[in-house]
């Protein structure tokens, strides 16, 4: 069974691979960024589902998947307006290439098509 130092160093890589994601949006780099935040997210379920089913706690808290209208969570992890403006940008990005908002590609699964530089690529 994992133990709750484990678990800990599982929620705090979570976070620094979720900051991670974040920084590339961030600056504009969107190339197949939806593709790695539909990975991170199943490992938020999983830490969700650990922490669920076991005596595990959160004594470090896994961010949430979605940011959209999160200014002061955004600002609060140390982007700036231009920066949040960007991360605002790959919304949009994902709307443009997937043809549905960011939260249900996340819902949907890793899309078929990786969008890179505003082109999707893949099979039709």
């Amino acid at each position: 069974m994992i133990t709750q130092e484990d678990f800990d160093k599982f929620v705090r890589s979570y976070n620094t691979d979720y900051l991670y994601l974040l920084a590339r949006a961030g600056t504009g780099s969107y190339d197949c960024l939806i593709t790695s935040f539909s990975v991170l997210k199943d490992l938020h379920d999983i830490i969700i589902k650990l922490h669920d089913t076991t005596h595990l706690e959160f004594r470090l808290v896994p961010y949430p998947l979605t940011f959209r209208g999160s200014d002061p969570f955004l600002a609060g992890l140390g982007f700036g307006a231009d920066q949040i403006k960007s991360i605002y940008g790959f919304l949009e990005h994902v709307k443009q290439t997937q043809h549905k908002e960011f939260e249900q590609c996340l819902e949907d699964g890793i899309p078929k098509k990786c969008a890179v530089a505003g082109y999707q690529h893949g099979p039709p």
